[in-house]
């Protein structure tokens, strides 16, 4: 027991002392992710995610800063992100007049034992310049050894707040309505259905069944 807690001292100090950057894991697709999508029934493009931040850096507790994978920004890793959703659902093309865009307005990031979190505040739009945003945050357990928090906890929570947050972007109601085929946009516009449900409603239930 001695042994151990010595070793995860000695990490501690490393990590602390050295200053050297942790990486946070490689985006995954979820299954949740890849139904919603696949039920949509039409493929999309993402364009350039853009940040009123560019080149944001974080850092945990001072000591470690934050590396995306391949060197990319936390707004490119949300790009990429969404690219890889799709592509794995068979619904990305380079060439659909579909595109989705993206705003990073704000990153706030904690790692404090108390107040650990990820927040996420982005922009989506169309090519016809609507959009809707999403502010997502999510909270996660890291521990008082700033070693461990800075090398696993901190790192490894960033990739499932993503995946929350393009589960809540493709879950938005405004997000069928604007990125849809003039087909489908056309029967979200219609008044009724024999005077009973609703267009929107019914197009909706053929969509996510």
């Amino acid at each position: 027991m001695n042994k151990i807690f010595t070793t995860l001292i000695l990490c501690y100090v490393i990590i602390l002392s050295s200053g050297c950057a942790v990486t946070v894991d490689r985006y995954q697709p979820t299954a949740d992710n890849q139904q919603i999508i696949k039920n949509l029934k039409f493929k999309m493009n993402v364009g350039k995610f853009e940040a009123k931040k560019t080149d944001y850096r974080v850092m945990c507790r001072l000591a470690n800063n934050v590396e995306l994978t391949d060197g990319k920004s936390f707004e490119e890793y949300i790009e990429a992100a969404f690219i890889e959703e799709l592509k794995m659902a068979g619904m990305y093309s380079k060439e659909s007049s579909i595109t989705i865009n993206g705003y990073l307005n704000d990153t706030d990031v904690s790692s404090g034992m108390t107040d650990a979190h990820w927040t996420f505040d982005i922009t989506v739009s169309n090519n016809k310049n609507e959009e809707f945003t999403i502010i997502h945050k999510r909270t996660y357990s890291a521990s008082f050894m700033g070693g461990i928090a800075c090398i696993n906890d901190m790192p490894k929570s960033l990739m499932p707040t993503v995946q929350e947050l393009i589960a809540e972007i493709i879950s938005h109601p405004k997000f069928i309505t604007m990125f849809s085929t003039p087909k489908i946009d056309v029967m979200l516009k219609m008044q009724s259905v024999d005077g009973t449900e609703s267009a929107t409603e019914l197009t909706k239930k053929q969509l996510f069944k």
